[in-house]
This record gives structure tokens, C-alpha cells and sequence, in this order.
């Protein structure tokens, strides 16, 4: 960008440079008025020198001998300054430059033109350069009058050009010594205006400038002059709006990015490039790395080819109209995509992307669709069972009191059956609404064990299972969990153990502690649980022997209820079989909680 002068300049140059020129025509003009007028001076005084000299002579003649009027214009002239001579038809008669006797050698006058012209009657005048004196002269000559039939005799006098030069060259230092001030004048009164008008102008740039960087409270008060107070009104009204359009501004767009940040959805702002411009925290629970990828294309944040070539489609501008998709993305996640095509300012195309994350929407519904058929599945066979036999019961009763009793027996049991199934749906349900924080609860591991055990020494009795309670480690830390929780758990594990444990077997039950978990383990020896069915066991209605309604009437719902105890407790459970790898037989459970 080429550089541009400043108005101060500017005034100043243009200023001082109209005041030279026009200064510069004045002298110009003055000194050739000067040269004429001086020039008409010299004319004028030689005239009168040329006249004063030809009275002398009148008065002073006749001499007596020519040396003598020799010696009168040699004095004569001494005082005036200048050069007298007489010229007769050419002839050199007297001359104050030359010695007397050096006349008779001096030129013929005769063809000189102020010679000439004063021989014709007119007063003679030239200028040229004197071979005599060697120098630049200027001559003016007049005829003296003289006796009939006698050649005219002609008074002519010489005043070197120098001088009146040199006159000429006095007055027009003069004239430039008067110059010189005014025109320094005029430039310091130039640069005062020119800088009043720059320091009004400069007011004017730092209150716009004040203005674009933000500071809209800045007035412009004082101005140089009458022509800019309309400016300064304008630039006052136009930072007052544009303060209040700011403001304005400034507050939709705080809350639109209260909502943008505040929003359950996640949502990515492009650019015209389909590059990603914004993403909000939100967003993060879908691409947890999406806010890494920022100028960059969609699909490396969610590594998705149907969301890149459907932001391709918009971006090409081939529909305006919002799409909407639905997606799944890796790891079970699934989300409602809606795509918004827009214009920016420049009418270019950009896209909002809006993610509606599903996930647990689906799982919750896909939860009880499983949940639905997996009762359904449970309560149907009992339930058939039931009305089959009570049906025969009514319709075509046994006569035979045993089978009677055997029909009720298997009502009874399968009653037994459905009650444990809608109880243990009871308490899955209630383990997954979660409870107090583990902060705010505490139990005690030894007294939760004792009770667990006397509730299921009855059923280990039946079975003749030994029931061992390794000796505890003193110190033993309480759990951070409900008391009922944990009785829930020991119950749960050691109804299990129990039920595949077979007759005359011993359940052992320890505890132990780092200091900051306790872990409880149940150790049977059962069959033990092959590694597949390690991966499910924990699954509501999952059990290894795909019985519907085992021995026990187990519902396959214990340990589900004990793993969602143990994790809203900040827990976990697990299984290890076999517990004995040179027997193959027998499994761990174990629970670990974090201590209180």
C-alpha cells in the first residue's frame, strides 16, 4: 500500500507552496518594474548630469587652451562619477578617461550610435562595452549647439552598467529582505492552522478508534471548527446506538451460549468448509474426543462415513431442508442425528449438526422388552403347570389320597416358584434405583455374616452342608454400605452356593481387607460354572442348567440383584471357577465394597 501524506502536510506544502509562487510572480514583477523605473531614473538624472555639464561649458567657455577644458572635464567628472567627452564630426575633442595627449589616437566616434543620434537631434543613447575602459558602459549623448556651417559638437556621458546593476541588485535584496520574513511568517501560521486542524482530525480518529475497540462511552466534545461539529454529532449518535445494538447483541448472545453449552443435546457448528467450528460439552458424552478435532472434518471426530456424506450432501447445497437420521455408533451408543442447513452473511452454506443421544432410551427399552419376555417366560410354565393340575384336581380328581397330595405338592411348588420370581423382580428393581451415597452408610461385615448364616442354615441342613466361617481378621473395617444391602448379598451368594452345592459338602465363607476395600468370599463345591456361562452369570434369569423351574426353584435373578447391590454401593462382584484346578469342582464368589 503506497504511503499517504498526512493532511498537516498536505496544508503545509500546498500552503507554502501557493504563498511561494505567488510571492515568487510579485518579485518577478517587481523586479522587472524595478529595472524599468530604475533604468528611467538613470535615464532621467544622466539627463540632468548631461544638461548641468553643458551649462558649465556654456558658463566656462571659451578656454584657452584645449588642455584646459581637458582638466575642466577630467575634475568635472572626478565629481560626478562618471565619463565626459566631446566628440566633433567623430573626432575625440575631450574625454575625462584619457590624458590629453592620448586623444589624438583614440577611435572615430562618428559611426557610434548615441553619436548618431544626438547629431540628428535627438538625445543619443546605448549601451555596449567600452574598448577604451573595457568594460560595460551605457552612453546617452546631446548636441551642443555651435556656429553656422561648423560640425556639430556632441556632449556625450558614460556610467559603467555595474553601477546600475548594482542598484538594481541593492533593491532587490531589499525586496527580498521584506520577502523572506513574510514568507516564514505565513509558513509558521500555515503549520499552526494545519496542525489545529490535524489535532481535531486526530480527537476524531482516537474517539472512532475508541469506539471499534469497544469503548462506546467516548464523546467527541471539542472540535477545530464549526464544519465538523456536524461529524462530531454524528459519531456521537452513531457510538450511542451502536452501544445499544451491542449491548443488544452481547445479551442474545450470552444466552444463546448459555444454551449451547447448557443443552442435553450435543451439538457441532461447521464452517463454510465443512470443517467443525463448535461443539458443546454435551456432545462430548457421544464423541468423548470430539472437541479435539476442531478445524477439522466431521468424520475423523465421529469416525462415521453416513454422518460425512450426508454433511457432503448439504454442504453441496442439493436440499435446504432439515434431515434427520437415526445412528448408531460404536460401543451400543445411538442417538437421533438432525442436520440444519443455513446461509451465513455471505450467503455461503453451513451446517448444524444436533445429536439426541438414544442410547438409554434403547437400552431401558430393550431392558424391559427382555425383562417382559424373560418373566413371561418364567410364569408361564408354573402357570401352566398350576392350572393343569388344578384342573384335574377339579375335573377328575385322583381317588388315591398320595396322588392328591403329590398333585397339590407340585401346585404348591411351582406357587413357591412364581413368589420367588415376582420377589426377586421386586428387589432387581429396587438395586437399580439406587440408594444413600457409600459416604453416608455403614455396616458391619461380621454381624451381616452371622445373620446370613443362621437364615440359611435350614436349607443347608436339608442338604447336610457344612457351613465354615473362616476366622475373620481382627480390625475388620465396616463397608460403606446398607446393613439390609449387605444381608441382601451374603443371603443371595450363600442361597446359590447352597442350591449346586451337592449333599454333604462344606460352603466356606471368609473376609479380608486392604484398608480401603473388604472382600467377601463364598467358596463351594459344587460343579463349578464353565467359562462361557462365567461371562452371563450374573444376568437376570440366566442359569447354567437352562431349566425353567430347577430342584430349588431357583428364578435366576440372585445374582443380578447381588451385582446391582454391590455396584450402587461403589462395588463389585465376581466368580472364579473352578476354585480347585486339580479337582475341577467348586466356585468363588466374591464381593468386594469399599470400606466405611
Amino acid at each position: 500500500m503506497p504511503k499517504v501524506q498526512s493532511i498537516q502536510m498536505r496544508v503545509l506544502l500546498w500552503g507554502w507552496g501557493v504563498l511561494i509562487v505567488g510571492l515568487a510572480l510579485a518579485f518577478w514583477r517587481y523586479s522587472a518594474t524595478l529595472d524599468e523605473e530604475t533604468a528611467r531614473d538613470f535615464e532621467r538624472e544622466t539627463l540632468t548630469r548631461l544638461e548641468t555639464v553643458q551649462w558649465l561649458l556654456d558658463r566656462g567657455s571659451p578656454f584657452k587652451e584645449p588642455r584646459d577644458r581637458q582638466d575642466f572635464l577630467h575634475a568635472l567628472a572626478g565629481n560626478m562619477g562618471m565619463r565626459i567627452s566631446l566628440i566633433q564630426g567623430g573626432k575625440i575633442l575631450a574625454d575625462s578617461s584619457r590624458p590629453f595627449d592620448d586623444l589624438a589616437r583614440m577611435d572615430d566616434h562618428s559611426t557610434r550610435p548615441e553619436v548618431l543620434a544626438a547629431q540628428g537631434g535627438d538625445l543619443g543613447q546605448a549601451t555596449r562595452h567600452s574598448t577604451t575602459l573595457d568594460r560595460d558602459m551605457i552612453y546617452m549623448a546631446r548636441k551642443l549647439p555651435g556656429h553656422e556651417g561648423e560640425d556639430a559638437t556632441v556632449l556625450r556621458l558614460a556610467a559603467p552598467v555595474s553601477q546600475v546593476r548594482m542598484h538594481m541588485q541593492r533593491m532587490r535584496w531589499a525586496l527580498l529582505a521584506a520577502v523572506i520574513p513574510l514568507l516564514l511568517g505565513s509558513g509558521l501560521l500555515l503549520y499552526l492552522l494545519s496542525r489545529t486542524l490535524t489535532a481535531g482530525i486526530a480527537q476524531f480518529t482516537e474517539a472512532t478508534q475508541a469506539i471499534g475497540e469497544g469503548d462506546y462511552r467516548r464523546r467527541i466534545i471539542f472540535y477545530p471548527a464549526a464544519e465538523f461539529q456536524p461529524l462530531a454529532e454524528a459519531i456521537n449518535r452513531m457510538a450511542k446506538k451502536i452501544k445499544k445494538n451491542v449491548k443488544v447483541i452481547e445479551n442474545q448472545r450470552g444466552e444463546l451460549w448459555a444454551m449451547f453449552e447448557g443443552m442435553t443435546e450435543g451439538v457441532m457448528v461447521l464452517d463454510t468448509a465443512g470443517r467443525i467450528l463448535h461443539v458443546n460439552p454435551a456432545l462430548s458424552a457421544i464423541f468423548p474426543r470430539a472437541h479435539e478435532f476442531l478445524g477439522r472434518a466431521p468424520l475423523e471426530a465421529t469416525m462415521s462415513l453416513e454422518i460425512q456424506n450426508l454433511v457432503d450432501t448439504l454442504m453441496a447445497g442439493e436440499t435446504t431442508e432439515p434431515v434427520s437420521r437415526q445412528i448408531e455408533l460404536k460401543d451400543r451408543h445411538c442417538a437421533e442425528m438432525t442436520v440444519v442447513p443455513f446461509r451465513d452473511h455471505k450467503f455461503r452454506p453451513r451446517v448444524i449438526l444436533i445429536f439426541h443421544d438414544t442410547s438409554e432410551q434403547k437400552r431401558v427399552e430393550r431392558v424391559l422388552r427382555d425383562f417382559v419376555a424373560n418373566a413371561s417366560h418364567q410364569l408361564r410354565t408354573p402357570l401352566t403347570s398350576i392350572r393343569g393340575y388344578a384342573e384335574t384336581l377339579l375335573d377328575a380328581p385322583p381317588t388315591d389320597d398320595a396322588k392328591r397330595r403329590e398333585f397339590l405338592d407340585i401346585i404348591r411348588s411351582n406357587a413357591v416358584h412364581m413368589t420367588k420370581v415376582i420377589s426377586g423382580m421386586f428387589a432387581l428393581a429396587k438395586s437399580e434405583r439406587g440408594g444413600k451415597r457409600p459416604k453416608d452408610l455403614n455396616a458391619d461385615v461380621p454381624q451381616a455374616l452371622e445373620h446370613a448364616l443362621r437364615n440359611s442354615s435350614f436349607a443347608a441342613q436339608e442338604k447336610s452342608i457344612t457351613l465354615a466361617v473362616e476366622e475373620l481378621p481382627p480390625g475388620l473395617p465396616h463397608v460403606a454400605a446398607d446393613p439390609d444391602g449387605l444381608l441382601q448379598i451374603a443371603d443371595n451368594l450363600l442361597d446359590n452356593a447352597i442350591k449346586y452345592s451337592p449333599q454333604g459338602t462344606t460352603i466356606s465363607v471368609s473376609a479380608s481387607s486392604d484398608g480401603q476395600t473388604v472382600t467377601l468370599r463364598f467358596q463351594d463345591q459344587g460343579p463349578g460354572i464353565g467359562e462361557e456361562d462365567q461371562k452371563r452369570v450374573f444376568e437376570r434369569f440366566f442359569r447354567a442348567d437352562n431349566n425353567d423351574v430347577d430342584g430349588a426353584g431357583s428364578a435366576g435373578l440372585g445374582l443380578a440383584i447381588c451385582r446391582h447391590i454391590a455396584r450402587n454401593y461403589g462395588g463389585e462382584v465376581w466368580v472364579d471357577s473352578p476354585a480347585n484346578q486339580d479337582t475341577g469342582i467348586g466356585s468363588v464368589f466374591s464381593v468386594r465394597l469399599p470400606a466405611a
